[in-house]
This record gives structure tokens, C-alpha cells and sequence, in this order.
């Protein structure tokens, strides 16, 4: 179980806080290896020698020409050697800058058009070398000797500079020459339009170069611009104020490949290697197809639906077979240039497909998705594998430069059934996008996540970044974080898990321990190099006694089909919940987070309240969150056990955990395995080691075996509904929260599987239970993005309560020592009579041992007028089993009774002495002597203002 390591790091100027610093630990899966692969073991780790090496030559791609000591100070690539055992990768060619200011010479003392050339140098404050050139009029020249542009060609002109409309010509523009000033030398002609009327307005304007610049050249440059017509003789009319000049590389295109890109396939469900080898990847097939995307069959037509149609039609069926074909193969190539190869981090790609996929780069896997049934086959090339996920689903990764080659790359794909009935197959390679290596640039930080930790002082943090870079976690006291400015006593704490995503960027996990109650903390994630995350806060409240949480059924946002709407309903409910309860300690939702479990802007919709970053966030594994790793890479999870409830393939997710909440022993198990031995086991173990620790057990998984709607009835809930509750019985489970069915439904008190007392009555404001006796409870939508009906015409004998007004909802969870009270409320109005926050379904939750150690009176109060005079009328009856002692009390006085038999009643009446009295309550306290310990019990009842 993770979370079991670590030692506590004590900071001696952070007023006593305790932090726990845990070691990295390995989770090969939970992040996905080279890019995305979802059953690849994790390659060693490679030195990261290529980015040192480009760090390296970074530090000179930018230099500046001083006047009188012209060498060239950047490092041409070939220069640069290779370091032993790194990647054959040449460094990248690099944008060559001149200072304009630097220039050698210039045609000062010229007279043209009447006027004396006179250019030179003057500071500025906003110029990139603090100084730039200026009186530049028409047919000034400066220039630059021995620029050395290195041996890669250089194919842009940047040119930054300041035209002051007042002050210049018309049509102000430079003329670009090497070496000599001829038409077949000239290599850009710049205008250089207004910048406005303030000197110190820079532009900046780029240009292509009429021909490829390499090599080492004179730069000489000619200015240009026409005198104004009716102004004063002698006006300036300059060209403007030169800054630099940048000579920089063309733009990588867009991407390497779209959905019209043209492939070589074979759909003929034959092993194109013939022997099982990877062989097909590299080499060539002249027989087969040709054509481009998207591609796919359903039931051999295009239109798969939901917008969903191929270009290319597969072959749907094996020849002679009623039978899918279980694999197809397709080829394309991709040139790189050497230049531009050594320019790139990497490529993204984004591939559409259904049902499962992996990509080869030069006989390389670099992706896999769903493909975890591959490993297991005899034949990788001609099996079934995957899983059916409604619709195709689209999946974004990573090639990294190493795996490219300048000149011929080839990409190869498997796209795999899933079974040999699938109605549909699908692949569309929709993009391939460089992405420029930056050493320098900032990660960005995405996805924060504060959840729940293995008590209320922890807290545990997960979040994404775009970039593969060292980063921890930082906290403080709020009170002592002035400016988003963290102090030295702020405490670091390392990740302790991490990894590449099913996305193609990075998760990261930390965790915070040894928290102080009633404290705010502000935290941030990153590093001091690559950038850190916005502040975010949390509070800590008492670590014992009294809280309430807050309990949301299936967000599942994306399911309606507009997530844009299904974003705003979750997040309405998410804000009403906590204002109307601020101090919920917990968001506990019940699973299914996201309608497609790999889709990043479901997530991205699921993450947008922002009290996920403020507030512990507890996250159940639904159904439509198994099928990919994004759930375990989302959420930092205590005292996981992956073997229990394990996932049912290398691409999803699966896993037990639990944690201890105040008096509360939480247990999350993963529902979509229906492995109960594993379960149980893990259910009984907790319980053993942690079970005396807390007053109250409560129970979560996804898939509701007590619901009402139309999963109800599905052959796997009956499956669990027949497998789980005796169990959960005999471990003392007190209540059980659930979702999957979109459709609130409060139980009977069920006890192995029966309903406990058949006297119990329908929708109970509240319930004893006695030993075994369990509360089942599942929540309706709380992003609206879904809902189901009532399942008509079956027995649901165990639904003490079912409502289904197809309005959002949530439920407020209130825990005490002696009860559980769980009320349903709208977070969405249904008309004027059923507002939010308006009441669906509340229930009290105590055990028969408590119930009857409390004494059981009533207290009712009123008042009467006598003789002008108001008196205050108290009832009190003994519903308890013993004699007791009665004590009543008003502001008027009190009055006391001894030895009310069971079933008597006490009667006072107190004078008030006054002709009016205001509203107000009457006290009421009950002791007796209850199997030789004193019971003491105390009531209020209100009473009306009178006279």
C-alpha cells in the first residue's frame, strides 16, 4: 500500500509545523512509458544528454557585434561534439542576432540628396543592448564584417526598430546585402511601417530571406525612405532607429500529418510479417492499399455515427467468416530534415481510434492504448484487443527526438477489435505536431488536485505539467505567504510518485503531513527553474469531534454531449453545496468523473470548480473511469492496495484504498472488478487493523447495488447485489454511498442482504440499526449531464425512498458521535414550490445500543392566560423504560419532578408575572439510573409569544 514510507521533516522556524518528505516510489502503472505505451515495461532511464548538450549550445544563440572586435562568438553546430553513448542528434542551428549598434562600418560623410550621411549610437533605455542607431536617413549605410551564421541554412529576418511617425519619411524600409551590394547578393528587402509617435515604441517585423544564409559574409545594410512632400526644407525625415537584426530558421510546418494524409494498409486480417516479428513495421508491402484517412467500418458502412465517418471503408468481416478481422496494419513515412530534427523535443500526435491501437516509430513502439490484451496473445500481429467504449476516443502522445531520424522515418500502427462481434473499427491519425525542444521554458501546470489524506492532519496533492522536469510540492502558513511571495520557513516537499500520462504530459504526487488544526496553508507546485503553479489555500478545522461532508453522484461530465453545459451544472452544484455548507470538510464523489476515461477536457471540465484545489477531494473509480490510467494519474490516493480490486487490464484502472477522517473509517473499493475475494480480503484487513479506531465505518464504491433506475436490474448489479451484502454486514459497515444509476434511492436498513425490520416504515426520517444493519444510499446526477427513470414493473423491495424530479442534486452528510444524518437537497430548482436547496430526502442514521442508552422523553410547551397574567405551560412525557427525574426550566423559573414512572407525564406551570411575554424556549433535563450508570438527557421546547 502507498503512503506506508517516509519520515517527518521537521522545520524549526515554521512554528512547530510537521511536514512528512517521502522518497520517490515506482508505479510503473500508474504512468505510461516512452509517450503512452500502456503495456510496455519502463525503459531505463537515458541521460538526458541531448538536452544538456542543446542547453549547452543554447547558451550562445544569441550574440552581439561591438564595434572594433568582430568575432563571432556563437558556436556553429557542427562544432559541437557528440558526447559518448548521447544521441547521434546534431545540435540544433540557431537564430544569429546583431546589435545594429555594433555595425564596422557605415558611409558617414556621404552627401546624397542634398544631405550629409551622419549615423551613429544612441542609448535607449528599451533597446535590447541599451543603445541603437540613429540619424539613419535615406541611403545610410551600415555594415557588419565576418558574421559567421554557422553551416545550417538560416532563412528568416527579424528586424526590431522604432519609426516615429512625426519625425520620418514615408515608406521607411532596409535593404539586406552580403558581402556586396548587387542584385543577386541582396537577401531581404524590410519595411518598416510606423510604430507610432514616441521614440521608444519598438516593432518588430520578420521577413523570409530571398535565399538561405549560411556560412560566414559582410552583412551590409541600406536604409531607405521618401521625403515628406510640403514640409519645411531641411526636415529630417529620418528612416528610424534601428535596434537588431535577427537572422533566424524557418517555421516548422503545422504538423506531419493530417486525417487526409495518404497510408498503405492491409484490412485483410492476415499477419503481414508472417512469423509474429515486428518485421511489417519496417518494411515495405507493394500489394497493399493505398489511401487516406479517416478509416473505418461499421458493419461495413462508413457512417459509424456521432459524427464519426471514414474516408476509407475497411473490410468489416474475415473472408469466409461471420467473424470481425481482429487487426489491421498501416504504413506511412515522414521526412525530416537534419536541421529541423534538431530543433524538435518531440511530436505530438493525436489519433483517433476504436478499439485499441499501438504505433511503431522505425520498428519502435512508442504508443499503445488499450492494448494491454496484446502482450498476452500468441500472435501480436492478428488478435482481438481493447475494450468497448461506445464511441471512438481520441488519445494525444508524445515521440520524442530520439526516436527520429533525419530523412525517412516510418510509422507503422496496429489497430485491434476488440472481439470478433465489434460493430465498428475506426483509426484517424488526425495530427503530428513538432514541438520545439526549449530548455529554457516554462512547464505549465495544470490539473491540481488537493485530496483527502490517510487522516484529517494530511493532504495529499496531484497535478500535470506539460514538460518532464524535477518539481515538488511548497507549503506555508497562509498568514505568513504576503504577495504570493512563499518565506524561508516555508517547508519543500518532494513528489513521491510521478510519471508520464496517458495524455503525453506528467503527473506528479506529493504529500502533506503533520498538519496543525483550525491553520490555513497556502501551497503551490513546480519549481524555482521551471516555473511554479498559482497559490492555492485550504484550511484545516478540529481534529476530532463533529463535521459534516458533502456527497455528489456521478459528474460524468461529457455525457449529454455538451460538456460546455454539463460543466456549468456540476460546477452551480459544487458552489451551492459549499455555501450552504462552508464548513463541509470533504467533496466525496461517487464516480465516474468523466464520461470518457482518457478524454483530458472532460477532465479539464471535471477540475474547474475551484474548492477541488481547496477543499479534500475524495474520488471513487466509476465505470467510465477504469479504461485508462487518467484516474490514478488525477488523483493521489492514500493507502492504496492495487492488487485488491485490481485493474482489469495494463491500460486501466483499478486498486482498494482507504482512510481515517476524525471518528470515520472511510473504505473506497473499486466496483468495476468484481474479484470479492480480493475485496473482502482487503476490507477484512482494514477493518481488523483500523476498524477500533473509529466510531463509524463507512463503505464507498460506484456501481449501486441497491438502486432504483434502470441499472437495477442489469445481470452484474444482481450479480453484486447477490455477492457483497453479507459481507459488508458482517464487517460492521454502517452506511454505504453509491452511484452508477443517475437516480436517488435511499434504502431500507438491509442486513445480509434482507430487509432488518420488516416493520420498518417507507422514507423513515429515521432508522435504528442494530449489529449488521447497513444504510444503502446512491446519489442522483450532480452535473445534470445524465439522468435515468424509475425501473418500472420490478419488485425494488430494498428502496425505502427513490426520487427522480431530473434536477441536480447532492447530499450533505452530518457526522456525530451517536448519528449519521444524510440530507438530499436540490441544487437545482423543479419550479417555484421545489427551490435549491430545497429538501428531497433526510434521514438520521443512530445504532440500537446508543438509542437505547439515550432516554426517551417529550417535552412539548405553550402558553395560557390567568387572571391577566401569562403563564408558561411545559408537558413532559416518560417514553423511557425507567422512573426519571424531570427538571424544567424558563427565564420565569423552574420547576422539578421526581420518579415520573415510565408512560406518565409531568405537568408545570410557571407564572411569568407579567400581562406579555416574547417568544422563547422552555429547558427540559431527564436523569435516570440506567443499568447502574446515570442517563442524563436535555430537551428544549419552544413556545409563542403571548399577550
Amino acid at each position: 500500500m502507498r503512503g506506508s514510507g517516509g519520515g517527518h521533516l521537521t522545520s524549526p522556524t515554521c512554528c512547530g509545523c510537521v511536514f512528512v518528505t517521502y522518497q520517490s516510489l515506482s508505479r510503473s502503472d500508474r504512468s505510461s512509458p516512452l509517450l503512452i505505451t500502456d503495456s510496455m515495461p519502463r525503459p531505463p532511464a537515458a541521460a538526458p544528454q541531448r538536452r544538456v548538450l542543446r542547453r549547452t549550445v543554447t547558451g550562445a544563440i544569441l550574440f552581439s557585434l561591438t564595434a572594433g572586435s568582430f568575432a563571432a562568438v556563437s558556436l556553429p553546430a557542427a562544432a559541437a561534439e557528440t558526447p559518448e553513448g548521447s544521441s547521434s542528434i546534431a545540435a540544433a542551428a540557431e537564430p544569429v542576432r546583431i546589435e545594429a549598434e555594433s555595425y564596422t562600418g557605415t558611409n558617414n560623410g556621404t552627401e546624397i540628396n542634398g544631405r550629409v550621411i551622419d549615423t551613429g549610437v544612441e542609448t535607449s533605455g528599451a533597446a535590447s543592448g541599451g543603445s541603437r542607431v540613429k540619424n539613419t536617413f535615406d541611403g545610410a549605410e551600415i555594415s557588419y564584417d565576418n558574421v559567421d551564421f554557422g553551416s545550417s541554412a538560416l532563412s528568416t529576418l527579424t528586424v526590431r526598430y522604432v519609426v516615429n511617425e512625426g519625425r520620418s519619411g514615408l515608406n521607411s524600409s532596409i535593404d539586406v546585402y552580403l558581402d556586396e551590394k548587387t542584385d543577386e547578393n541582396k537577401v531581404a528587402t524590410v519595411a518598416l511601417p510606423s510604430t507610432g509617435n514616441d521614440w521608444e515604441a519598438y516593432g518588430e517585423t520578420t521577413v523570409d530571406l530571398l535565399r538561405e544564409v549560411s556560412g560566414q559574409h559582410t552583412v551590409i545594410v541600406v536604409m531607405h525612405a521618401d521625403p515628406k512632400t510640403g514640409e519645411a526644407d531641411g526636415y529630417p525625415n529620418y528612416v528610424g532607429n534601428l535596434d537588431y537584426l535577427e537572422f533566424g530558421l524557418a517555421p516548422l510546418p503545422d504538423t506531419y500529418l493530417t486525417s487526409e494524409s495518404s497510408w498503405s494498409y492491409s484490412d485483410n486480417g492476415t499477419d503481414p510479417s508472417g512469423d509474429g516479428s515486428l518485421a511489417w513495421t519496417t518494411a515495405d508491402f507493394a500489394d497493399w492499399k493505398q489511401a487516406a484517412g479517416p478509416f473505418g467500418s461499421k458493419r461495413g458502412e462508413a457512417d459509424l455515427g456521432s459524427g464519426f465517418v471514414a474516408n476509407t471503408l475497411l473490410q468489416y468481416l474475415l473472408e469466409g467468416s461471420t467473424n470481425t478481422v481482429p487487426t489491421y496494419h498501416f504504413r506511412t513515412d515522414v521526412d525530416l530534415e537534419a536541421d529541423d530534427l534538431a530543433r524538435l523535443e518531440s511530436l505530438e500526435a493525436t489519433v483517433t481510434y476504436d478499439d485499441a491501437v499501438r504505433v511503431y516509430v522505425n520498428g519502435e513502439m512508442v504508443a499503445g492504448f488499450a492494448d494491454g490484451r496484446v502482450d498476452e496473445a500468441e500472435n501480436q500481429n492478428l488478435t482481438y484487443a481493447g475494450e468497448s467504449a461506445g464511441n471512438p476516443v481520441t488519445s494525444t502522445f508524445q515521440i520524442p527526438a530520439e526516436a527520429l531520424v533525419a530523412g525517412e522515418n516510418q510509422i507503422a500502427v496496429s489497430l485491434y477489435q476488440d472481439r470478433e462481434t465489434s460493430s465498428d473499427i475506426y483509426f484517424d491519425w488526425q495530427s503530428l505536431a513538432p514541438v520545439e525542444d526549449q530548455p529554457d521554458r516554462q512547464a505549465e501546470i495544470t490539473d491540481i488536485v488537493l485530496g483527502v489524506g490517510s487522516t484529517e492532519a494530511d493532504r495529499n496533492i496531484a497535478w500535470y505539467s506539460d514538460i518532464d522536469v524535477p518539481q515538488t510540492a511548497q507549503i506555508a502558513k497562509a498568514a505568513d505567504v504576503q504577495d504570493g511571495v512563499f518565506p524561508e520557513a516555508a517547508v519543500t516537499v518532494e513528489t513521491t510518485d510521478g510519471g508520464q500520462t496517458t495524455s503525453g504530459e506528467y503527473f506528479r504526487d506529493a504529500d502533506f503531513s503533520g498538519l496543525e488544526p483550525n491553520t490555513e496553508y497556502a501551497y503551490r507546485v513546480g519549481s524555482d527553474e521551471t516555473g511554479w503553479s498559482t497559490v492555492s489555500n485550504f484550511r484545516t478545522q478540529d481534529f476530532e469531534g463533529d463535521f459534516e461532508f458533502l456527497f455528489f453522484g456521478d459528474p460524468q461530465v461529457g455525457a449529454s454531449g455538451n460538456l460546455a453545459s454539463d460543466e456549468a451544472g456540476w460546477v452551480d452544484t459544487v458552489n451551492v453545496a459549499t455555501q450552504t455548507y462552508p464548513d463541509a470538510e470533504l467533496l466525496f464523489s461517487a464516480g465516474d468523473q468523466v464520461n470518457t476515461a482518457s478524454s483530458e477536457s472532460e477532465y479539464t471540465s471535471f477540475l474547474a470548480p475551484t474548492q477541488i484545489r481547496e477543499i479534500p477531494l475524495v474520488a471513487t473509480n466509476g465505470n467510465h473511469d477504469v479504461g485508462s490510467k487518467a484516474y490514478l494519474q488525477h488523483f493521489n490516493i492514500p493507502n492504496e492496495d492495487l492488487e485488491s480490486g485490481a485493474a482489469g487490464s495494463s491500460s486501466a484502472s483499478g486498486g482498494d484504498y482507504w482512510f481515517i477522517y476524525k471518528d470515520v473509517l472511510f473504505i473506497n473499493i473499486n466496483s468495476n472488478s468484481r474479484d470479492y475475494a480480493s475485496h473482502n480480503a482487503f476490507m477484512e484487513k482494514v477493518v481488523a487493523e483500523q476498524g477500533d479506531k473509529a466510531k463509524w465505518k463507512v463503505l464507498a464504491f460506484h456501481h449501486s447495488i441497491y438502486s432504483a433506475a434502470v441499472h437495477a436490474t442489469d445481470s452484474d448489479i444482481i450479480d453484486r447485489r447477490n455477492s457483497m451484502p453479507e459481507k459488508i454486514s458482517e464487517l460492521g459497515i454502517d452506511m454505504v454511498l453509491m452511484g452508477h444509476d443517475h437516480h436517488y434511492t435511499r434504502s431500507y436498513l438491509i442486513n445480509d442482504g434482507q430487509i432488518a425490520d420488516p416493520e420498518e416504515q417507507a422514507a423513515s426520517e429515521s432508522v435504528v440499526a442494530g449489529p449488521g444493519d447497513v444504510l444503502y444510499v446512491t446519489a442522483n446526477s450532480a452535473s445534470g449531464s445524465k439522468y435515468y427513470n424509475v425501473n418500472t414493473g420490478t419488485d425494488l423491495w430494498w428502496s425505502s425512498v427513490r426520487n427522480q424530479e431530473k434536477v441536480r442534486n447532492y447530499s450533505a452528510i452530518e457526522v456525530t458521535d451517536d448519528t449519521l444524518t444524510v440530507r438530499t437537497l436540490r441544487s437545482q430548482a423543479n419550479g417555484t414550490a421545489s427551490p435549491v436547496n430545497s429538501v428531497v430526502d433526510e434521514v438520521v442514521l443512530s445504532r440500537a445500543d446508543e438509542a437505547a442508552d439515550e432516554l426517551d422523553i417529550e417535552a412539548a410547551a405553550s402558553t395560557r392566560s390567568i387572571a391577566g397574567k401569562q403563564y408558561v405551560s411545559v408537558k413532559v412525557t416518560n417514553n423511557a423504560e425507567v422512573a426519571v427525574d424531570i427538571v424544567v426550566e424558563t427565564e420565569f423559573g423552574s420547576k422539578t419532578f421526581t420518579n415520573v414512572q415510565p408512560g406518565a407525564s409531568a405537568n408545570a406551570s410557571i407564572n411569568s408575572r407579567a400581562t406579555a411575554i416574547e417568544a422563547g424556549e422552555a429547558t427540559v433535563t431527564a436523569t435516570a439510573d440506567v443499568d447502574g450508570e446515570q442517563q442524563t438527557v436535555t430537551k428544549t421546547a419552544p413556545y409563542s409569544a403571548a399577550g
